[in-house]
């Protein structure tokens, strides 16, 4: 009976008690996000995500027996699922250091599942010139202040980084037009591939960080930056050589990108651009991975050799109430660094170069936004030369024009 006339009063003191802590620390909540439905038209299969919301390029043709594409099947459907709820909190400090909070959702989980997905959960600390954020994010290669403006869920990919992870990112002021960005990241819902799958494994077993460097200029007109990234995996943790027996084997691949971006904006007018050099930047759902480059008969231990990309994107926009706007991309694959063999965990090993053309017309009133962007993406498919570092060889074109129709409510 104590027991639960003990439980009893503390349930009772709860919201006082609550209530309380709101207060005294004075926390304020502000809600965002929208409601978006979307209706999409595709002539043809492609590779994707979330049925289909979340676009990359054109599948490979796939004939039968008389010599047709099967994946040349146009589809049609809507969806309702991007829809977006955001929560922020702030108004605590601890002396000179502001302290606050976000957290946003969808629900774009998982494939056929309206399931609830959080895409970013983070605290940041602000000092006057310095801010440390903790937790769950655009992955600094994103670039938050220079993405395409485009209706489409995939933000442009595969031209543009698509990764939200876990890190730790401090941003310091250098002076008012100047910031230093530096972060350490590691995966979960982004991912590699490697022997056994898509897993956050492999960067987990490598101990170190994805770490990323970045230095940012800005004004009222122009953005302008660059960046460098460093990650490594370590694809196995054992080897099964001859006659089944297992060896240990930490080898692991070290990779690299750099980019370089800028934007400009004057009245109604926006300009951006931006460009990235990566080795092995599957986990940002773009193409890429890496090969087996060597195996020891006796021990099975394995060498690997990245992919290599460029990425690139060209946005323009103008106008408010009415806006029209273009993207332009283009993705060209250089192949591997050393000769592969024929085993690749890699997305896309086999498109030489993708590129797309996606025009958009928008109209707002207040909190409605009412969208139309057709979209035209080109893959060409090859065979890869195994003697000649992984290159894509006689490659020939597939398109696959989408039509996109978006309603959005804004809060």
């Amino acid at each position: 009976m104590n027991k639960l006339l003990a439980v009893g009063l503390l349930c009772w003191c709860m919201p006082a008690f609550s209530q309380s802590i709101l207060t005294e620390k004075k926390v304020n909540l502000s809600f965002s996000g929208f409601v978006k439905n979307d209706f999409i038209f595709d002539t043809r299969r492609n590779a994707e995500a979330v049925d289909g919301l979340y676009t990359l390029w054109p599948m490979k043709p796939q004939y039968d027996a008389n010599g047709k594409d099967i994946n040349a099947q146009p589809s049609a459907r809507m969806f309702s699922i991007s829809t977006r709820f955001g929560t922020r909190f702030s108004g605590l400090e601890i002396g000179q250091v502001q302290v606050g909070a976000y957290v946003e959702i969808d629900f774009t989980g998982n494939d056929a599942a309206n399931s609830i997905r959080f895409r970013h959960a983070y605290t940041t600390f602000n000092w006057p010139k310095t801010q440390l954020l903790f937790g769950r994010t655009w992955h600094p290669t994103f670039v938050e202040k220079v993405f395409p403006g485009v209706m489409a869920l995939n933000t442009g990919v595969p031209f543009q980084v698509f990764n939200r992870s876990p890190q730790v990112r401090i941003t310091h002021h250098l002076s008012p037009h100047f910031d230093v960005i530096a972060a350490a990241l590691y995966q979960i819902n982004y991912i590699n591939f490697g022997p056994d799958g898509a897993l956050a494994r492999y960067q987990r077993d490598a101990l170190i960080p994805n770490l990323h460097l970045q230095l940012q200029y800005f004004n009222e007109n122009w953005v302008a930056g660059a960046g460098f990234d460093w990650k490594t995996i370590q694809p196995r943790s054992f080897t099964t050589g001859a006659g089944g027996k297992i060896y240990a084997t930490s080898e692991k691949l070290p990779t690299i990108a750099a980019l370089a971006y800028l934007k400009y904006t004057r009245g109604k007018f926006e300009l951006k651009a931006k460009s990235m050099f990566g080795q092995n930047v599957s986990e940002s759902l773009l193409p890429g991975g890496y090969a087996v480059a060597s195996v020891d008969p006796v021990t099975g231990h394995e060498t690997y050799t990245p992919t290599n990309h460029l990425y690139n994107f060209v946005n323009l926009l103008y106008g408010d109430t009415w806006k029209v706007g273009v993207l332009a991309g283009y993705m060209k694959n250089f192949g591997t660094s050393e000769n592969p063999t024929a085993t690749f965990y890699a997305r896309g090993a086999d498109v030489d170069v993708c590129y797309r053309l996606s025009p958009q017309l928008t109209w707002k009133y207040k909190h409605l936004l009412i969208s139309w962007e057709p979209e035209i993406t080109t893959a060409t498919y090859g065979q890869i030369d195994l003697t000649d570092r992984g290159k894509v060889k006689n490659a020939e074109a597939v398109t696959n024009f989408r039509s996109l129709f978006t309603v959005f409510y804004l809060f």
